[in-house]
């Protein structure tokens, strides 16, 4: 198993029906010792559904995983009773993993709007667009 061979286990799913709570009901089992893993650290700075905080909970205190990073939580932002912020195992960051910068928005428009005009309007040479059927 994937879990069981790294020092890290890092998230960046989105959130579809097949990501949602891929990682829930003792999925982290397999990266513990006892089942052969590494018992890594856990990284999420995809979507918090991956994973509820009942399950990431009982992970970290199995010792499935040594740790956890989060950027993303079920429910944001994360509450001030959660039981993740009086972890010493657990590195709560302020949900900015994956910052975008106005900056840069309108050299991306500008190009995709040439790429659109240049391809008779066809959207099948953009940059980035969502697929609708995969949520993403």
């Amino acid at each position: 198993s994937a879990l069981q061979s790294g020092d890290y286990i890092v998230s960046v799913l989105p959130s579809t029906p097949t990501t949602r709570g891929l990682l829930s009901n003792g999925a982290l089992k397999a990266a513990s010792t006892e089942k052969g893993g590494l018992c890594p650290v856990f990284i999420n700075v995809g979507r918090g559904d991956v994973i509820d905080e009942k399950c990431l909970l009982e992970a970290l205190d199995k010792k499935f995983i040594s740790g956890a990073i989060l950027d993303v939580f079920v429910e944001e932002p994360l509450p001030t009773n959660s039981g993740l912020w009086s972890r010493p195992d657990v590195i709560v960051s302020p949900h900015v993993s994956g910052l975008t910068q106005a900056s840069d928005v309108p050299k991306v428009f500008l190009s995709n709007y040439q790429r659109y005009v240049e391809n008779d309007r066809s959207t099948s040479e953009l940059k980035f667009l969502v697929d609708w059927k995969k949520g993403y």
